[in-house]
Formats: C-alpha cells, structure tokens, sequence
C-alpha cells in the first residue's frame, strides 16, 4: 500500500475523480472479513493523498433475481455495462476502481485497475509486489531519496532563450514600400536536446525615413517613428546542430512565423520565414522574407488603399 500512496502523491494514477470501489477479491486463503478492512484501507489511502470523492455504490453488489420460463436467472450490474454505465450515471460515479489480493509464502500481491462505466475501458492498471515494493527495498537499504532525486534530473526541464534582434526590413507601406528599423524581442523554448524552438516574437518597426527626416517624410507612413505600432508572431524553429551543438562552429536555423501587425488605422496578418546563421554562443545574423496578405489602411477615418506585398530585409541577433 504504500506503493500506491506513493503513486497517489505523485499524480501516477489517472482516473482519480468521482471515483467508486466496486469489487474487491481475495485469494482463497485469505478470511472473507479481510474484503472489508482492504476496502477501507484503500479508501483512506485515496483520501488522505488526493482530492477524489470516494462513492459508495451499493446497487452495484445488488442481485436481481427473475423468472425466465421454469428457469431463475440471476443478474447484477457487474454482467450487464448498459445496467453498470445507468447505475454509474444514477449515482455520479465517474470510474470504477477494482481490486485483487493475494496472500502467498513468496509474498503478497495486490492488483487494481481502474475503468471507465460508459465504454468499460481499463484507464489504469497497476500490480504491487511485496517482494519488489519500496517497503521492501528499504529492508534491502536502498536509499529511496536519492533515487527519486536522481530520477527528476534526468526529467525533461525546459531551456529558455530570450533574444534581442535588430532588424532592417522593407516593408508594404503607404503609398508605396518603406525601409523600416525594426527593433525585436523573442521568447522561445528549447526541446528536442536543443535542436526545435517555439514560442513568441514581438517587434516594434520605425520607418527610416521618418526617423531621419520627420517634415518630409509621408503623413501616411503606417511605420511612423512617432506613432505606435506592434507585430506579433508565433515563431517556431529547425536548429541544424547535428547531435550535439557545438558552439565553436557556424551552424544554421530554419524558422516560420505567423501573426499580424496592428499599427493606427491598420490592422493586418504577416507571415514570414527565415534562416539564420548563428556564431559563438550568442550572436546570429538572419535573413527574413515575408508575405503581408492584402489588408485594409485607413487614415484619418477613410480607406487609403490595400497594404499587401513581401517584406525582406535583414537582422542581428543577441541571444541570452
């Protein structure tokens, strides 16, 4: 039993909601009194180290007895999953738990499953063997936290990556494509011993022109270095590293994105795609080709045109 609380604690067994014990059988040798106290046992094992409500269900022992000609047929809910799943719905019981013990010279074995009412699934089954259990093992002087610890270190744990990158891309503007300085933060985790990235890039673009010369510039700009603007994207990347990365060694990345840019009186979707060439640790220059689908600009309350077209342009990237 103290296996299973040990499973119970650590979310390893799956069914625990609404949760009903229905059958418990013993081996021949065991006094039929013990069905009772192993039934409790369980129970308070459950309660004591989860949130499940334990149900009772005494229409699920219940005998139903009827006549069929000059013969007695005799039923329960236990031969029947249309009477077992109305029963289960009657009730509130969302899974059935069921049990089996057995008492040898060798050891003791307990057996438990767990099933769905409505298909008769089995969603979790699991056997315990006094000879093998944790109890035994520490007879045996295994050092059980130590082995959990070294258990979670070989666990998946997420690797972050925050980048900086300075773009210069040209971008479908109004009235015509504009060169935009474009300031970008990424937000990406690593999985797949480093080798997939996925997670969000936000960027800010300025139109050059309207940085250097703020007169002369067009009133129409969407990129206006003075005004507001925002583009955000869900990025995912193919890091081409080979097995192990190795940091003395150009390698490459192949990344798409998709989002949309909201800018004032412009609202539209952007999808792009790049490769990136990554030095040292931290440093990596990319080249980007994106498509703007055709999307509306208005100025100042009224239609100004369609912004659509491709964007390219170039980037540097701090990544820490």
């Amino acid at each position: 039993m103290g296996d299973f609380e040990y499973d119970l604690k650590n979310g390893n067994v799956a069914g625990l909601k609404d949760l009903s014990i229905r059958n418990i059988a013993t081996s021949e040798n065991i006094p039929p009194s013990f069905k009772t106290h192993l039934e409790l046992l369980i129970t308070e094992r459950i309660l004591k180290n989860s949130k499940t409500h334990v149900i009772q269900c005494l229409p699920c022992r219940a005998r139903k007895t009827s006549l069929n000609g000059d013969q007695v047929v005799i039923t329960s809910p236990e031969t029947s999953q249309t009477e077992l799943s109305r029963v289960a719905k009657v009730s509130g019981i969302e899974h059935f738990l069921d049990a089996a013990f057995m008492f040898q010279p060798s050891g003791i074995i307990i057996s438990m499953y767990v099933t769905d009412p409505e298909s008769g699934n089995i969603i979790w089954s699991r056997s315990y063997n006094s000879e093998t259990s944790r109890a035994a093992a520490f007879r045996r002087g295994v050092d059980y936290n130590q082995i959990d610890e070294a258990r979670k270190s070989t666990e998946y744990s997420p690797m972050i990556q925050n980048r900086i990158t300075v773009y210069y891309l040209f971008e479908p503007d109004l009235p015509k494509s504009s060169g935009c300085l474009t300031l970008g933060y990424r937000l990406v985790e690593r999985y797949d011993n480093r080798k997939k990235e996925v997670g969000f890039e936000a960027d800010y673009m300025a139109n050059a022109s309207t940085i250097v010369n703020s007169v002369g510039a067009s009133t129409q700009a969407l990129y206006n270095a003075f005004g507001f603007n925002m583009t955000l994207l869900f990025v995912h990347a193919w890091n081409l590293i080979g097995e192990e990365e190795n940091y003395n060694s150009i390698r490459g990345s192949i990344f798409g994105a998709v989002g949309g840019t909201y800018a004032s009186g412009f609202l539209g979707g952007l999808i792009r795609g790049g490769y990136e060439w990554r030095m040292a640790k931290h440093f990596g220059i990319s080249a980007i080709l994106g498509y703007r689908p055709p999307a509306s600009a208005f100025i100042a309350g009224t239609t100004s045109g369609s912004v659509t077209g491709l964007e390219f342009g170039l980037g540097i990237s701090v990544m820490f």
